[in-house]
């Protein structure tokens, strides 16, 4: 996942820092997230697999669905329907990353989403970015982790996919 900004934006916190048990287990993964969200973007690039998987989910996908647009209500909506489960929202790649168990992306047969697991990256923002900011288009908490181990129900999201998903648009169906 990249974290796109405008030049010379920073990310800044939302709202106050959840509590350091959500930082530190997100830390147990990657032993220099801290360092990372230091930086200007405030993203830490985490491995898939040990903590969560992550399953990748259009943007476009999630408002259909949604039947809304604006990044706060499709925020509000998504914690409605994931159970608020975390989700991660990349504005400037027009992706979500809802956050699953870790072991799910073996078994992940949906084509319209892709699940990410062991080997693969993801920039996770600092836990207090938790709003989209217009202008420096960085990637925040669209619903946030609110404690250790708090993940998204595998069939939450695949419902979600599924009732988004043109059967049409796999490759096999083509004509």
């Amino acid at each position: 996942m990249t974290n796109h900004r405008a030049l010379g934006e920073a990310c800044t916190a939302a709202s106050p820092p959840p509590n350091e048990t959500v930082q530190e287990w997100l830390a147990y993964a990657h032993p220099k997230v801290h360092q990372e969200w230091s930086s200007t973007a405030g993203l830490a690039l985490i491995p898939l697999g040990r903590l969560f998987d992550a399953v990748r989910l259009s943007e476009h996908l999630v408002r259909s669905v949604a039947g809304v647009s604006g990044p706060a209500t499709v925020n509000d909506w998504l914690g409605r329907s994931l159970n608020s489960g975390p989700v991660i929202h990349d504005p400037s790649g027009h992706r979500y990353y809802a956050l699953v168990p870790s072991g799910t992306a073996p078994d992940w047969r949906v084509p319209a989403a892709a699940c990410l697991g062991e080997g693969t990256y993801l920039g996770v923002p600092r836990t207090d970015l938790t709003e989209w900011e217009e202008h420096a288009w960085c990637s925040y908490w669209a619903v946030p982790l609110t404690r250790p181990g708090r993940l998204c129900r595998t069939t939450d999201v695949l419902a979600l996919v599924m009732a988004g998903h043109d059967p049409a648009d796999d490759d096999g169906d083509k004509p």
